[in-house]
């Protein structure tokens, strides 16, 4: 099979594009301005996913086989600096992709995200409505929409929750995050009342792919890890995975104690049902993903001094060599 994978600079991309090829697929990586640098990737580019006229010569020049689009404006503070761009990249381009699919018969795999809900009720399912409360969760509700208005007989929208993991730079994953604050110094204040679902990147970029060979499996879609958390538990739990006092580098805060913190989603954990019981791949409970992850680029003579602990190092193909 033919995939293209959008946002492969990003975190979740490139593991997309390494599950594919794991699983014998090929692959046509694109990134923005620059292209992406993937282990065993042929065709990597530069592209500018904003212009119709571009993307529609590259798909139809490709047609490819499925599509999976992963990149986006991520956060809430890119898309309020550049809301014209958010609403171009985050709402558009999921529409001319699941116009251009619908054309071409390819399946179109639209990672979406939590943040499409109000954290009010958590525990939500595919079917419940979204009330996003932030430009972010607007454009990626509003894209949600487009997507299976154009391919809803062959196209998958996957709303998904924080990326744990190791990323190349080691500066992309949440417990990386944790870590480049801790190596400064830092303890993390965490809050104790809000709760999310942490999904390891490799395990999501499997479900992505498994979404792409999966001809019957199409719609609004949930995928997480197996436990909701409260961001104050998770950095507790990555501390101690790595040796560290808990009680030292996090310090819990509650929302109350942050008067922005009322414009955050509360709780936006998730229910599985009905992906995870028609998938091979398997959620993982949040211990199979701490056992996922390595001491971050950079962190690791932090950790022995602090832990007395070895740090060894597994070279890495595409970083290392």
């Amino acid at each position: 099979m033919k995939i293209v994978v959008t946002g492969a600079s990003g975190f979740l991309g490139r593991e997309v594009c390494l599950a594919a090829l794991r699983r014998g697929h090929e692959v046509i990586a694109l990134g923005g301005a620059r292209a992406p640098t993937v282990p065993d990737v042929k065709q990597a580019r530069a592209f500018d996913l904003c212009s119709e006229a571009a993307l529609e010569s590259l798909l139809l020049e490709e047609f490819p086989q499925a599509v999976v689009h992963c990149a986006a404006l991520p956060t809430i503070e890119t898309c309020l600096a550049d809301p014209a761009k958010a609403r171009a990249l985050n709402t558009e381009v999921p529409k001319k992709l699941a116009q251009l699919c619908f054309h071409m018969g390819a399946k179109l795999v639209h990672l979406s995200t939590d943040t499409v809900f109000d954290g009010v009720a958590g525990n939500y399912q595919p079917t419940d409505q979204p009330a996003p409360l932030n430009l972010y969760g607007e454009t990626k509700a509003a894209a949600e929409v487009e997507v299976l208005r154009y391919g809803r007989e062959h196209a998958a929208v996957l709303r998904t929750s924080p990326i744990i993991g190791n990323s190349p730079g080691g500066d992309r994953g949440l417990h990386e995050r944790l870590f480049l604050s801790w190596k400064e110094g830092r303890p993390a204040a965490l809050f104790t009342d809000e709760i999310r679902q942490p999904v390891e990147v490799s395990n999501l970029a499997d479900v992505t792919i498994e979404l792409c060979e999966r001809a019957n499996l199409s719609g609004l879609y949930h995928w997480a890890g197996t436990e909701a958390l409260s961001r104050h538990e998770i950095g507790v739990r990555v501390a101690r995975h790595f040796g560290l006092e808990a009680d030292r580098w996090v310090r819990p805060i509650s929302r109350a104690e942050v008067p922005a913190a009322a414009a955050r989603p509360r709780d936006l954990s998730l229910r599985l049902h009905p992906l995870a019981g028609k998938l091979r791949t398997a959620a993982q409970s949040f211990d199979e993903q701490l056992a996922a992850l390595r001491v971050p680029r950079g962190c690791e003579a932090w950790v022995e001094q602090v832990t007395g602990r070895k740090v060894v190092r597994r070279l890495e193909k595409g970083v290392d060599f």
